[in-house]
């Protein structure tokens, strides 16, 4: 039973808590958090959830959930990884990339510049079916196409802009 802490509008903490599956109340917002591993052959990580999840089976997505109570935005973000994928995030690789406020709750976008094979993690297939390293072309070919989790259009293109601008990746 995963708890998780509640915030005002202004992301101030309110001394109240709520199961994960619970939807907040008017005024309160949930944290979460989304993971992109990028490559240095400028190629992202992604995975496809698991057909029986209750949102977005079979689609592909970032790593990422819900921040648990008393955890950090990055705590969140490296446990995510490690139960999702078996990944150990070494913390002076991992930076914030960008946060906002959406409908429900506020979401920060962490990027991990790393390289690894993919061969050598432990997928928690309860939640993740399969993970490869795509282009940035192919993202955008699966959000067009309806097969990747429709959160990410809410920043797509600031995301790809920062990749471009600020961590030098060419997109092809």
């Amino acid at each position: 039973m995963e708890i998780i802490d509640l915030y005002n509008g202004k992301r101030e903490k309110l001394n109240k808590t709520c199961l994960r599956t619970e939807e907040p109340e008017d005024g309160e917002y949930k944290l979460s958090v989304h993971i992109w591993f990028l490559n240095s052959n400028g190629e992202l990580l992604i995975q496809k959830r698991n057909e029986n999840l209750k949102r977005n089976p079979g689609k592909w997505a970032f790593t990422g959930g819900a921040v648990d109570s008393k955890e950090t935005s990055m705590d969140g973000a490296i446990r995510e990884a490690k139960e999702e994928l078996g990944i150990d995030i070494n913390t002076n690789k991992i930076e914030l990339l960008l946060s906002f406020k959406r409908e429900r709750g506020f979401v920060d976008v962490w990027l991990v510049k790393d390289d690894f094979d993919i061969s050598d993690l432990t997928l928690q297939k309860s939640e993740v079916s399969e993970i490869k390293w795509i282009s940035i072309k192919e993202l955008k070919h699966l959000i067009d196409s309806e097969q990747f989790v429709k959160s990410v259009e809410l920043y797509y293109d600031l995301f790809i802009k920062l990749l471009e601008k600020c961590h030098n990746v060419e997109i092809k």
